[in-house]
């Protein structure tokens, strides 16, 4: 019982500290977005998207395939931006996805079941 209440104990504590994690992430966020600093924005969302990875891997299929794919292909979208209009456009797909995704899988502001 008490090794039971342990591991209860730990699987709980890291997800407060990724979720606190991710909010200090998502302020870095805010920061190089007012300050138009696209590529720092870029690279902090690839640190956003390195602490869901494995909770999108717990998700159940079809949903894991879809949000991979739709990852990817922003991630692709990003990569093809010529100008800084798609480039700040494209970015702030990846954004809005990931904020989705955190919802998704319970370590935002909405918890979806």
């Amino acid at each position: 019982m008490v090794e039971e209440e342990i591991n209860e104990s730990s699987k709980f504590s890291e997800a407060a500290l990724q979720i606190i994690r991710l909010n200090n992430l998502w302020e870095k966020i805010e920061n190089c977005v007012n300050e138009g600093e696209l590529m720092k924005w870029q690279n902090l969302l690839d640190s956003i998207w390195r602490e869901l990875r494995a909770d999108v891997n717990h998700l159940k299929e079809p949903e894991k395939t879809i949000r991979m794919n739709k990852y990817l292909k922003l991630k692709v979208l990003v990569a093809a931006s010529d100008t800084r209009t798609k480039w700040n456009k494209a970015l702030n797909g990846r954004h809005e996805f990931l904020k989705e995704l955190q919802d998704k899988v319970g370590k935002g502001g909405i918890h979806e079941d």
